[in-house]
C-alpha cells in the first residue's frame, strides 16, 4: 500500500481525466480496475444520499480480492447533492481499513468545505475548461443573442454541467465577479433535478448575468 496515499482524494479536473488518474495511479501498484470486485464505480446523473448510504454499506463489506489497496470507490456523478456530501462526511471521517475514496469534481468549490477538508485535493487537469468556448461566447453576447444561444443549446442537447463548470472556471478568473459566480453556482447545484431543464437554466442566466 503507497505510504502517501489519503484515503479519500478529490480530483478536480474533467471526470475522464480523474479516472485515467485513478487507473494510472492503480497500475503503478500492479491493480487492474476492470472486473475487480472490489472496485465500485458511481458515475451517474446525481449522486444522492440513497447513492452515499449505498457506498458507505459497501465499504463496510471486507474485501475479497487481497489486492494491495484493499477497496476503491470512484465517485463522478454530474450532480452531488448536499445531502449526500453531508453522508460521505461520516464515512470519511470514519473509514474501514484499507478503503480508499476517490471523488471527481471540475469545481472544487462544488464540494463543502467540512468535506473538503477530510480530503487530500490532487488536481489531474489544468484545463478545466471543456466546453468554454460557449461559455466565452456565452458571455460575450447581447441579451437577445444568450436567448437564442439557450434555445440552440437546448436543441443540440449540450452538457448543462458542462457549460456551467465552464462559466464558473471563467468568472473566477475575472475580479469583482462575485455576485454573477454566486448565481451561477447555485444555478449549478439544482443540475440534475429533473425539473431543470438547460433552456430555462441558461435564459435564466441570460438575464441575471
Amino acid at each position: 500500500m503507497p505510504r502517501n496515499l489519503h484515503h479519500a482524494n478529490l480530483l478536480v479536473g474533467a471526470p475522464e481525466q480523474a479516472e485515467s488518474y485513478l487507473h494510472s495511479l492503480c497500475d503503478r501498484w500492479g491493480i487492474r480496475l476492470p472486473n475487480n470486485p472490489d472496485f465500485f464505480a458511481f458515475k451517474m446523473e446525481t449522486f444522492g444520499i440513497e447513492e452515499a448510504r449505498e457506498l458507505r454499506l459497501l465499504s463496510t463489506r471486507k474485501a475479497v480480492s487481497g489486492q494491495a489497496l484493499g477497496k476503491i470507490f470512484f465517485i463522478a456523478p454530474m450532480r452531488l447533492t448536499l445531502e449526500a456530501q453531508n453522508t460521505l462526511l461520516k464515512t470519511f471521517e470514519d473509514p474501514f481499513p484499507r478503503t480508499y475514496f476517490f471523488l471527481a469534481t471540475r469545481v472544487e468549490s462544488l464540494i463543502v468545505p467540512t468535506l473538503r477538508s477530510r480530503m487530500q485535493t490532487i488536481r489531474v487537469s489544468q484545463d478545466l475548461t471543456l466546453g468554454s468556448r460557449d461559455a466565452e461566447a456565452f458571455l460575450s453576447l447581447s441579451l437577445k443573442d444568450r436567448l437564442l444561444f439557450a434555445r440552440s443549446f437546448a436543441l443540440e442537447e449540450r452538457s448543462l454541467s458542462v457549460f456551467l463548470d465552464s462559466l464558473l472556471f471563467l468568472l473566477r478568473k475575472q475580479r469583482g465577479k462575485g455576485e454573477l459566480l454566486k448565481n451561477v453556482y447555485n444555478v449549478r447545484r439544482l443540475v440534475g433535478n429533473s425539473l431543470v431543464t438547460p433552456r430555462l437554466v441558461i435564459e435564466h442566466l441570460s438575464l441575471v448575468l
